[in-house]
Formats: structure tokens, C-alpha cells, sequence
């Protein structure tokens, strides 16, 4: 066998073993990124009155909302979470940051629900609209 086969075969064989570790890696990154395990957990509605504030659980036993199940399963596609229940679909888009982990409700579109994970409630400002404007309009009326 001549030296130039040899160097084809082993040149061969090298981008062989590369582009399948390529795949691999990306294959196996998509897997982890998709993983519905990234959104497991408590999600705390943010800015809602404390007698209708929403819990939403999601693990591998289904969702819940308020600790009743309303759905056995959900998809995760790395960005929205898509829940089916028996009152139509609802999606859930992920926002914020690593150090403050929420959720935003894209469908249905109203009322506007936004989540913060259960454990990250101090990193945002809680201090709602109605309260600000609460706060406004008395301090209107002291100064007059």
C-alpha cells in the first residue's frame, strides 16, 4: 500500500470520527437544552393580590396550578412551555434572566400572567401598579 493511500485512509477516518463527534455533541446539547427538567419547579404569579396569586408546579407528574393537577403532561421546546388542558392550550414563554428565572404567558394573551420561580422572589420588584397608583392619588389628596 503506498503512502498516499495510507495518508487518504487515515485522513478518511479522522473526519469521520470528528464530524460524529460534532453530531454528537450537538445532538446530545439539543437533548439537554429540551429537557422539560430545566423548567421543573414552583412558578410564583408576580404582581397579583395575595388572595389570587397563581402557583404553577411543573414536574414529571404533570402541571398544577394551586397544588390540583390540570394537566398530565407538557412540551418543552427550550423556550415556551405549551400545556394542554381541558380548557384549550395554554403557552408560557421563558424570560428573565439565570438570576431571575420567569415566565410570561403568551396564550391566551389576557389577562397578562407573569411567573418568577419559587426561590428567586427577592431579585424582583414586587411593589405592583395598583399600588403605586394607591400611593399617587394619596399622596395627591395630603398635599392639598
Amino acid at each position: 500500500m503506498s503512502n498516499e493511500a495510507i495518508f487518504k485512509s487515515v485522513f478518511a477516518t479522522t473526519l469521520g470520527i470528528a464530524a460524529l463527534l460534532c453530531g454528537s455533541m450537538i445532538y446530545f446539547g439539543y437533548q439537554s437544552y429540551t429537557n422539560p427538567s430545566q423548567v421543573y419547579g414552583s412558578w410564583i404569579e408576580i404582581n397579583a393580590p395575595g388572595y389570587r396569586t397563581e402557583v404553577l408546579t411543573l414536574n414529571d407528574q404533570g402541571v398544577f396550578r394551586n397544588h390540583r393537577l390540570i394537566s398530565t403532561s407538557f412540551e418543552y421546546d427550550g423556550k415556551n412551555i405549551k400545556i394542554e388542558t381541558g380548557q384549550g392550550r395554554s403557552i408560557y414563554a421563558l424570560a428573565g434572566t439565570d438570576k431571575s428565572p420567569q415566565l410570561k404567558r403568551i396564550q391566551p394573551s389576557s389577562p397578562i400572567q407573569r411567573f418568577i420561580k419559587q426561590g428567586f422572589e427577592d431579585t424582583i420588584d414586587t411593589s405592583g401598579g395598583a399600588e403605586t397608583r394607591r400611593r399617587a392619588i394619596t399622596n395627591h389628596f395630603e398635599q392639598n
